[in-house]
């Protein structure tokens, strides 16, 4: 074999690349611009590979954002689940709001949450997108009302309060936390947020 036909197999052979890199730069471009503002163009150029590559390895862009959607969970958000194992209420709620400041302070990544900037910049024509990030949004709610409920049998707070309405209102301080991050807040007024949100918590 010559070396004209090494070359020219060097050519035709696809170019190796690593996945698991790729996809966490894709999962930071949607992350930052949302399914809608993530062009194909600057997807193709974070993950550093050609668009018959990406359709080959990870399918059109709807594919590519329900992968990237399993690795931000899997990677970025395990510590909601874990939060819902502590044993109380209050230290599902402490947990979860560590871990949404921790979460809002590595520089690596961007400020906010996927699932919010999405639903903040989606367009017309990304209804499946926005369905599907709808139920994962609606299944962690779900799963923390039911945990709160439990809660309200355990005793952990005055039968008074709708364990429901207090799970609602611990996702929305989380949710705000979220945005106000990526609104530019810093550190110390998060945590300005969470000790004031604590400091009014039910007691039993």
């Amino acid at each position: 074999m010559t070396k004209d036909d090494d070359a020219s197999r060097a050519r035709g052979r696809p170019r190796q690349f690593d996945a698991e890199a790729a996809l966490v730069a894709a999962m930071r471009v949607f992350w930052r611009h949302g399914y809608a503002g993530a062009s194909i163009g600057t997807l193709i150029q974070a993950m550093g590979i050609s668009r018959a590559t990406m359709y080959a390895s990870f399918g059109d862009k709807e594919d590519l954002f329900r992968k990237v959607m399993d690795l931000y969970e899997r990677e970025k958000t395990a510590y909601m689940i874990d939060a819902l194992e502590q044993s109380t209420a209050r230290g599902v709620a402490e947990h979860l709001l560590d871990g949404t400041i921790a979460l809002q302070t590595n520089t690596a990544d961007p400020k906010g949450s996927m699932g919010i900037v999405h639903s903040l910049s989606h367009a017309p024509g990304d209804e499946s997108i926005r369905e599907f990030v709808t139920q994962r949004g609606l299944y962690w709610r779900d799963r923390l009302v039911a945990r709160f409920e439990q809660a309200a049998v355990d005793g952990d707070f005055p039968t008074s309060i709708s364990a429901r309405h207090l799970a609602l209102t611990l996702k929305a301080t989380t949710d705000g936390l979220l945005v106000a991050a990526a609104s530019g807040m810093d550190e110390t007024g998060l945590r300005g947020i969470v000790q004031t949100f604590l400091g009014i918590w039910p007691g039993r």
